[in-house]
């Protein structure tokens, strides 16, 4: 073979290999404590299965919207959710920043929301699109 058929299996090993992941799913929705909107803080997707926990702010209105490197939405999966007060820092995309700000400042994110063992809150995200989820906090 010669180097132009290597180069054309490699570059058709190379797609190949791309195409083997999963296509996102949308995951995009609302916190709410006591049928109020929460004006911010994050939300927290973690599937401990997959060792991949995924992170994003909530904005003033209630809503949220994930964004990975490779496009909006999540790889298919069920996640354990957590509400968190707002990061103190903000790492690059796919990272989770360690909450830095008082917890006790934030009293619409009441502190067993703080974690995805303990919040009750589960979301399953499916590939392609998905219903808004809807997280009421109490």
């Amino acid at each position: 073979m010669n180097r132009y058929g290597l180069l054309v299996a490699a570059c058709a090993l190379v797609l190949c290999g791309c195409a083997s992941e999963p296509p996102l799913g949308v995951a995009r929705g609302k916190v709410t404590y006591k049928g109020a909107v929460v004006p911010e803080g994050s939300v927290l997707f973690t599937d401990d299965s997959q060792g991949v926990a995924f992170v994003c702010d909530i904005e003033k209105d209630g809503t949220f919207a994930f964004q990975v490197a490779r496009g909006h939405g999540l790889p298919p999966g069920t996640y354990q959710v957590a509400v968190q007060p707002p990061r103190g820092n903000k790492p690059s995309m796919e990272m989770v920043a360690p909450v830095t700000v008082d917890p006790d400042k934030y009293p619409m994110i009441p502190k067993k929301y703080h974690d995805g063992k303990t919040s009750g809150l589960t979301a399953t995200v499916k590939p392609g699109a998905n219903e808004p989820f809807a997280f009421e906090m109490n």
